[in-house]
């Protein structure tokens, strides 16, 4: 607890890195998966030598350029800003854990850069082979680029046998590296083939010429979506005991995953079908709420990884709060207050004099205060206020003997929530301010 917290009220700022990264996850795969799509549609049009079709692509390599690196570099960005606020201790983590593979994806991310630029710049000065080798260059560019991107956020989830002492490739190949591989791999094929289907049903083509395209792209979005079941069922065996017990409990986790299985096989059905009946049956609209389809089940699969990790942000090495697991006995021994600096200093400014090892002796309204400081760094990165996981409507209709034995022992209350960190006067004080808690809510 090395750095101080970013205190959103009504969302948990936590809650804003979804915000940011399931839009950038949703056209990061988009590219992934439409760098293979596009490398393979052009090499199949030049090989008919049906200029409609090389103009329709073009559009598309145009489109696709402007959508994936414009928008994608900048959500990118957006990520790294938002977990630098809101998680340091695990942002600061990842970067010391994977230097060798943060370095090798930015290489992958320039090469991809390239890439792209010079697949649509030079669509008309390259020969058809050597213009069909830059797609190529590209998609597996962006690929290797998932592949080392997934190995790092895997690793939040399912840490292995890796320990602060043991190297890169421990932690990079986790259990869960490879069935994530083949998730997003798959995801990422399958939603290519969707959004390239919308744009192709809008295209004033012959239906000929759409057969043609709509055939291509429904074999890539079936592949992908036999990636996507092998990699969920492997996903859903290596997952810790936690999270699946996580998935089991959590009414919102299970329903995301329901929803999620019931969007993917609607998708599968849908694609067999259009598979088979060609372009007629990919209207605007059809193809549309394909698409949307695509984006639900990349937005449950996200919400379930993260939510699954609870109570951890890096599985047996960092809890929720930024404590590390390590750290847990130094925060029982000295309290709380005495391991957060930045928490001590916000209740110096709020109480000026204040001295942690007097906390018990402190009157009902100041305790309260300090309560309050507590629930910012203990509470604040899963429970907000009110809205999103809020702490009021919770305690509202809890006793105070309740709210005493929760605080006593979080981790029995709800296995998502980290043990209680601090001592037994720290405890006493956040009592006393979520019992407030629920007097000003009714």
């Amino acid at each position: 607890m090395d750095y101080p917290v970013w205190y959103v009220p009504f969302v948990t700022a936590p809650m804003l890195i979804p915000a940011v990264a399931i839009p950038h996850v949703i056209v990061a795969q988009f590219a992934v998966g439409g760098g293979f799509l596009l490398a393979d549609l052009v090499r199949r049009a030049y090989g008919t030598g049906n200029e409609a079709l090389l103009a329709c692509l073009r559009r598309l390599a145009r489109f696709f350029v402007l959508l994936t690196l414009v928008f994608g570099a900048v959500t990118g960005v957006g990520i790294w800003w938002t977990i630098g606020l809101t998680s340091p201790e695990t942002t600061s983590a990842l970067i010391h854990t994977f230097v060798f593979g943060w370095a090798s994806e930015w290489v992958a991310f320039l090469v991809e850069l390239a890439a792209a630029f010079a697949f649509y710049a030079l669509w008309d000065r390259l020969p058809p082979r050597q213009h069909v080798a830059v797609g190529w260059v590209y998609a597996i560019a962006a690929w290797v680029s998932l592949v080392l991107i997934t190995g790092i956020t895997a690793f939040m989830l399912t840490s292995g046998s890796w320990t602060p002492q043991r190297g890169f490739f421990t932690a990079f190949f986790n259990p869960s590296f490879v069935p994530q591989v083949l998730l997003r791999s798959g995801g990422s094929l399958a939603l290519a083939a969707l959004g390239i289907g919308l744009f192709v049903s809008l295209q004033a083509l012959a239906t000929a010429h759409k057969d043609l395209l709509i055939g291509w792209i429904s074999r890539w979005a079936l592949l992908g979506m036999g990636l996507l079941l092998a990699g969920g069922v492997w996903y859903l065996l290596v997952m810790p005991e936690h999270a699946t017990l996580n998935l089991l409990r959590a009414p919102m986790l299970l329903i995301m995953l329901l929803l999620n299985l019931a969007v993917t096989l609607a998708v599968i059905v849908a694609l067999a079908v259009g598979h088979a009946a060609g372009s007629a049956w990919l209207t605007p609209p059809s193809a549309f709420f394909l698409v949307l389809a695509g984006i639900v089940a990349i937005t449950t699969g996200e919400f379930i990884r993260e939510g699954a990790r609870k109570p951890y942000r890096i599985e047996n090495y960092i809890l929720a709060p930024g404590v590390r697991v390590a750290e847990v006995p130094q925060f029982h021994e000295q309290g709380f207050i005495a391991r957060t600096p930045w928490l001590r200093a916000y209740l110096q400014a709020r109480l000026p004099g204040f001295d942690p090892a007097r906390l018990a002796a402190l009157p009902a309204p100041q305790q309260e205060t300090v309560g309050e400081g507590i629930f910012r760094y203990h509470c604040a990165s899963c429970h907000a206020l009110w809205g999103y996981n809020g702490m009021v409507p919770l305690v509202l209709p809890w006793t105070p003997e309740l709210v005493a034995h929760a605080t006593q022992h979080l981790h029995l209350t709800n296995p998502a929530m980290p043990p209680w960190l601090g001592n037994e006067a720290e405890r006493q004080a956040l009592t006393a301010y979520l019992v407030q808690l629920g007097r000003r809510g009714r």
